[in-house]
């Protein structure tokens, strides 16, 4: 009821009203019968509102539990509907106010499930679709090597494309492991004291091979020994994967660049080459899982090193940028000192 609380004030009013009266004429009537008439009278009067107040108080809570049942209706059904006045500070007008923040709540969370179902079942179509070319590959010349009339030659040739398919199959499942264990959570990061230059060194140490096949030069310049707060082991898989990147993309005889720059708060690690550079337009996308730019093709790769690469400095508090032209790419890593 809209006016409970005004007909309550009425009723307890007229019944103060009829208490007063009726003490009154006790004390100051002298017609005995005229008295106990009227006394009779205002008792039966007195019941009568304490009746009514009674009934008008059921209908007010009745009331109140159809306007709280059809609120929560309209929240289990999604629709954002007011019952109550926020413009009251009333107790229903806050409880209202909490459960539609509780509505915003779920709503939230149910469109991150949604958001999360969307993006394993887009991480699934990726990766059969990563996997089938290289294990396709695979079994087709496993099954030539069986044929005996294949010369040497023929023999040699399919055995090396069988071995290309199953390294380029054993990189893609490590790649992934190692990307779904870092989304996990399975593996956790243990920022230490570490020098960077010991991580940088051991992440030449690994692309030093592939660099040298093509005549690439790495250099590293650094004058100090510079520290930071760094899992050394998941800190070197991060560089490395920019590295392997440099010398993918640098032509023979090209130069690779390391240097480090020291902030008040953070050590960028510049990693530049003189390669086919990025279109700007692609720039933003190169950190995406799976991501691979048009002037890849041809290329050996899946696309997971970068976006590694930047889940790996996110996690340490620190950040990636790029800055590239048709000179070469320059990729900046910001990793926080302490």
């Amino acid at each position: 009821m809209k006016h409970f609380g005004i007909y309550r004030k009425l009723i307890l009013m007229a019944g103060a009203a009829t208490a007063a009266v009726s003490i009154g004429v006790f004390f100051f009537m002298e017609d005995i019968l005229f008295r106990m008439l009227f006394i009779a009278f205002a008792f039966v009067l007195l019941c009568g509102l304490l009746f009514l107040l009674d009934f008008l108080h059921n209908r007010y809570n009745d009331n109140l539990l159809e306007e709280i049942t059809l609120l929560i209706e309209a929240l289990v059904e999604q629709q954002e509907q007011t019952v109550f006045s926020e413009a009251e500070d009333t107790l229903t007008a806050r409880l209202q106010h909490q459960l539609l923040k509780l509505r915003n709540i779920l709503t939230a969370q149910n469109q991150m499930l949604a958001q999360e179902k969307e993006h394993i079942k887009t991480l699934i179509s990726d990766i059969s679709h990563q996997i089938k070319t290289p294990v396709a590959a695979a079994n087709t010349f496993a099954q030539l090597l069986g044929d005996t009339r294949l010369s040497d030659e023929e023999r040699n040739e399919y055995i090396a494309t069988l071995q290309a398919s199953l390294e380029k199959l054993t990189f893609l499942t490590n790649s992934l492991i190692k990307m779904s264990r870092l989304e996990s959570g399975i593996i956790s990061l243990k920022p230490e004291k570490n020098s960077l230059n010991d991580i940088v060194l051991q992440a030449v140490k690994t692309v030093y091979s592939k660099a040298r096949g093509k005549n690439i030069t790495i250099t590293f310049e650094c004058e100090q020994t510079f520290e930071a707060l760094l899992d050394f082991n998941w800190t070197a898989e991060a560089i490395t994967n920019v590295l392997d990147n440099a010398v993918k993309y640098t032509p023979n005889g090209g130069v690779v660049g390391l240097k480090i720059t020291e902030f008040p708060s953070y050590l960028r690690l510049d990693i530049s080459d003189n390669g086919i550079g990025i279109p700007e337009e692609e720039q933003a996308k190169i950190f995406g899982r799976f991501y691979r730019g048009k002037q890849s093709a041809g290329v050996d790769g899946v696309g997971i090193g970068l976006y590694l690469t930047r889940d790996i400095v996110n996690k340490q508090k620190g950040y990636i940028k790029v800055a590239s032209d048709e000179n070469g790419s320059t990729f900046s890593l910001f990793l926080k000192k302490d």
